[in-house]
């Protein structure tokens, strides 16, 4: 457990590094702070996991708020998109990237090139599609409407709907922040 808290303090390390050099923090500020908490978490639970006589009794509760915390964030970071993103601009479907998760599972998130104020903007939306969608109702060089979040417009909506999925992580991120909290408090008064 040690080794995967160490691998997770790493990992979120060099994001940061990487949102720090490349200023992305001021493009995208609601998911720089999700990379900067887990980063912080994962470093205070590894800490705490090998600083702390019996240290590894706190690594399931810290681990469950701060995996509840990141949870709820992401959640949040879909609702503020929905909130925000609210000008409605023609852009340029350009591809998606896909990202991989276990069990053969993996999600896409189109790329798009559009012009808001004159500049020039590439970026992937915050939501993500199914590779059904895209294969069956997207055609790439073809444009389409998106909403930007005129304050911070690298940050992108293709549709103004709430997923279940966003609801489904706040949910799972309010239990497990709450469930580690429950199992915490007892710990620090002893009983």
């Amino acid at each position: 457990m040690k080794i995967f808290l160490y691998f997770l303090t790493i990992v979120f390390g060099i994001v940061c590094f990487g949102i720090i050099k490349k200023k992305r923090y001021k493009v995208m500020p609601l998911i720089c702070l999700i990379m900067f908490i887990c980063f912080i978490g994962c470093g205070i639970v590894s800490l705490v996991c090998s600083f702390v006589p019996y240290g590894e009794i706190f690594v399931m509760p810290l681990g469950s708020i701060v995996f509840g915390l990141i949870f709820i964030l992401v959640g949040v970071n879909d609702l503020y998109s929905l909130l925000c993103c609210r000008e409605k601009v023609d852009g340029v479907y350009c591809g998606y990237n896909t990202y991989y998760g276990g069990n053969g599972i993996s999600t896409q998130a189109p790329v798009f090139e559009y012009t808001y104020n004159g500049t020039y903007y590439r970026e992937q939306t915050t939501q993500n599609i199914s590779h059904k969608r895209l294969n069956k109702g997207m055609t790439q060089g073809k444009m389409y409407s998106i909403y930007i979040d005129p304050k911070h417009p690298a940050v992108f909506v293709m549709t103004k709907r709430i997923r279940i999925g966003t609801i489904v992580a706040i949910i799972l991120g309010l239990f497990l922040f709450t469930g580690g909290i429950d199992f915490f408090l007892p710990m620090l008064s002893g009983r």
